[in-house]
């Protein structure tokens, strides 16, 4: 069964956000508001990690060798056209490794 997660009920500064594209002032800001779009997509992409599924892996650092997670399959991010593309370059500013699907 699939869980909705509700973003909103918890004070962040994803309410901030959420309120300025409310906004009908700061909706004529063309770059604010797509920025805020992409900030939004950001705060999804980090939230859908935390439901993935991880695996430890081995990583080589200047001071030694230390066992990190790490997502085992990326996500594969789809979006329609001009309406969603802030919103899925926020998600794809997180998941860089992921494909790509355009409606």
């Amino acid at each position: 069964m699939a869980t909705i997660h509700n973003l909103g009920e918890i004070n962040s500064v994803f309410n901030q956000f959420v309120a300025e594209l409310r906004s009908a002032e700061i909706q004529t800001d063309r770059m604010r508001f797509r920025r805020n779009l992409e900030r939004i997509g950001e705060i999804f992409a980090y939230e859908i990690s935390k439901t993935l599924e991880y695996q430890s892996v081995e990583v080589v650092t200047p001071l030694g060798v230390v066992q990190m997670m790490q997502v085992v399959e990326q996500p594969v991010l789809a979006t329609i056209l001009r309406a969603g593309l802030p919103l899925h370059q926020g998600l794809l500013n997180y998941f860089d490794k992921a494909d790509n699907a355009f409606i």
